[in-house]
C-alpha cells in the first residue's frame, strides 16, 4: 500500500499547526501512568495514543515509507496534535460554538474520494475527518471584542493569544531586585530600562519587546525567538505588574505584560489579525496540560514536550 498524500496532508497540516499551541507557564507530570495525556481533566488513554502510532506507521501515514516504527519525532508532533484537538473540543464547548455540517460534510466527501481511505481502520478514518473539520472551524473563529479582551487580559495576559510584553535585564539578582524596589516605588519602567538594562537596544526601546511597529506581538513569536525560562516568567506574569528576577543564559530579567489601557488598540488590532491561531492559542494559556512522563515534560510557555 502506497502513502495517501491527501491523509498525508491532513494529518501533516494539523501536526504543523500544533506549533502555535500554547499553555501555562510551567510544568507538571500527568497523573496516571495509565494516560498519554491530559487537558483540563479529559485523560487520553496511553493504550489508545500507542495503538494510534502504530496504526499510523502501518498504513504509512507516519515515518518514512516502510518503516516499521515512528521516530519520537514524530510521536511527539501527533502528542501534540491531539493535545491542540482536545484544548479545541473545549474552546467550543467553552464558547457556545458548533462545527458547521457543511464542513464535515466536505471533509468526509474528500476523504471518500481517496482511494486508500476505507482501508484505514474505523477510527483512524474518524480521527482524520475530526482533524480536518476541527481545521476548517478554527479558520473561521472572529476576533475577541474590545470587551471580552479586556476581561482576558487582566485575567491572564497570555490568555489572550497575544503578548505585550517588556523587560529589564540585569548581570546579577540582587541588580535585579533593586530594580523591583525601584519599580515598586514609582519608578517609570521605561525610564528604569533605558538607565540601567544591560540590553543594548533597551537605552532606544526602554525594554519593548515587539515585532514590528505594533507594542503587542503574538504568542508564538515570542516561542519561537525567546528562551525556555523568559517564557515562563512572561505567560505567569500579570498585567501591569513587573515580575522578576527571571534567570535565564543571559542574566536576571524583569519582566512586564504592560497594562491594558496602555496597550488595548495595540491588542485589538493583533487579536484580530489571525484569530484562527491566537485565539487558541490564548485559550490553552490557561489550561491545564500534562503528558506522560514515558515521552517527556509538558512546558505550557513554550508549547513543548521536553
Amino acid at each position: 500500500m502506497t502513502k495517501s498524500p491527501r491523509l498525508y496532508r491532513i494529518l501533516a497540516a494539523i501536526t504543523v499547526s500544533a506549533l502555535a499551541l500554547s499553555a501555562c507557564g510551567g510544568s507538571s507530570p500527568v497523573a496516571s501512568a495509565n494516560d498519554a495525556f491530559v487537558v483540563n481533566g479529559t485523560a487520553y488513554s496511553l493504550d489508545t495514543f500507542e495503538t494510534l502510532i502504530d496504526d499510523l506507521v502501518s498504513n504509512n501515514q507516519l515515518g518514512a515509507s516502510g518503516s516499521t516504527k515512528a521516530t519520537k519525532a514524530d510521536v511527539i508532533s501527533v502528542m501534540r496534535t491531539l493535545i491542540r484537538f482536545e484544548a479545541y473540543k473545549k474552546y467550543l464547548e467553552d464558547n457556545n460554538m458548533k462545527e458547521s455540517p457543511a464542513d464535515r460534510s466536505k471533509v468526509e466527501q474528500d476523504a471518500a474520494a481517496d482511494e486508500t481511505f476505507s482501508s484505514l481502520p474505523q477510527y483512524l478514518q474518524d480521527l482524520l475527518i475530526d482533524l480536518s473539520v476541527a481545521q476548517a472551524t478554527m479558520s473561521k473563529f472572529k476576533a475577541y471584542s474590545a470587551s471580552e479582551l479586556k476581561t482576558l487580559y487582566n485575567q491572564s495576559p497570555a490568555s489572550t493569544g497575544v503578548m505585550c510584553l517588556s523587560h529589564i535585564l540585569l548581570k546579577t539578582e540582587d541588580d535585579a531586585k533593586a530594580v523591583l524596589k525601584e519599580l515598586a516605588g514609582g519608578a517609570k519602567f521605561e525610564d528604569v530600562a533605558k538607565k540601567k538594562s544591560i540590553e543594548p537596544a533597551a537605552k532606544e526601546s526602554g525594554g519593548a519587546l515587539q515585532s514590528g511597529d505594533e507594542p503587542c506581538t503574538d504568542i508564538t513569536f515570542f516561542q519561537q525567538q525567546f528562551d525556555s525560562d523568559f517564557m515562563v516568567g512572561a505567560v505567569d506574569a500579570k498585567a501591569g505588574v513587573p515580575t522578576g528576577p527571571i534567570k535565564t543564559q543571559f542574566g536576571y530579567h524583569i519582566i512586564l505584560n504592560q497594562p491594558y489601557d496602555v496597550i488595548k488598540d495595540s491588542l485589538a488590532r493583533v487579536a484580530a489579525e489571525k484569530p484562527s491561531v491566537s485565539n487558541l492559542a490564548g485559550y490553552t494559556a490557561t489550561a491545564d496540560i500534562s503528558v506522560n512522563s514515558k515521552y517527556g515534560v509538558w512546558n505550557g510557555a513554550m508549547a513543548a514536550i521536553q
